[in-house]
């Protein structure tokens, strides 16, 4: 893994989404868990940096797909480790309620993505979390609902030092080519594309130093004029 900035760290060489290491003290916290088969890679990281997988004590999720979700249950097996994930998306990843879709195709791409891509596995959520609640990790993080990619999708921003880690709210690379690319969710995989460009525009209004996303490399300037610059490209 690689230091982002201070205290945060991009786990490299995963087959899912992004995951990083947030260090407060002794305690650290997992932003997102990869796919299943991204655990050993993300153990054998953590302890070449020197940490103890006991050290590791929440597992935020930034929602329910299963390239961010699917290395959780088995972590939180090693680890002990709490997951934490919004209060609507928690009924996703517990896999209690399937994910609403739109159309018949999103309920059919949804389906196969968690049941044959990724095999998902019930993962319980200990901690519900609510838009505008703070969490310990970095020195205090606020959670941001941006809903629109999924109901219950979060960001998680450090005001202090204008970190904001987007999940999928907004893409720096396409999840499916890999090409990189700074560029809003596809309509195609959006539970709902109207509210996720609306989320985008909440976002813009933060003054944002660096922009961590759940695929691509992040962003270290100009984030903000990046997202209005996106909205007013693609509106």
């Amino acid at each position: 893994m690689r230091e982002v900035v201070s205290d945060v760290y991009l786990m490299e060489g995963l087959r899912g989404g992004n995951v990083y290491l947030l260090v407060s003290g002794e305690e650290l916290t997992l932003v997102d868990s990869g796919v299943a088969g991204d655990i050993d890679q993300i153990v054998t990281q953590l302890q070449e940096a020197g940490f103890a997988l006991s050290q590791l004590q929440h597992i935020v999720l930034t929602h329910a797909h299963g390239d961010h979700t699917g290395g959780a249950p088995e972590l939180v097996r090693r680890s002990g480790a709490k997951v934490l994930a919004h209060r609507v998306e928690a009924p996703f990843i517990e896999r209690s309620t399937p994910m609403p879709a739109a159309s018949v195709s999103k309920r059919v791409m949804t389906w196969l993505s968690d049941n044959i891509m990724f095999r998902l596995l019930p993962c319980m959520v200990d901690q519900l979390l609510e838009d505008g609640e703070t969490i310990g990790a970095l020195g205090g993080m606020q959670i941001i609902h941006a809903p629109g990619h999924t109901p219950g999708s979060i960001c998680l921003l450090q005001s202090e030092r204008r970190i904001l880690f987007c999940g999928d709210a907004l893409f720096n690379a396409n999840p499916i080519t890999g090409s990189p690319g700074f560029q809003l969710p596809m309509q195609l995989i959006n539970w709902d594309h109207a509210q996720a460009r609306h989320s985008v525009d909440r976002l813009s209004m933060l003054s944002i130093g660096v922009l961590c996303f759940g695929h691509g490399e992040p962003v270290f300037n100009g984030a903000t004029e990046k997202m209005k610059a996106l909205l007013r490209e693609t509106s």
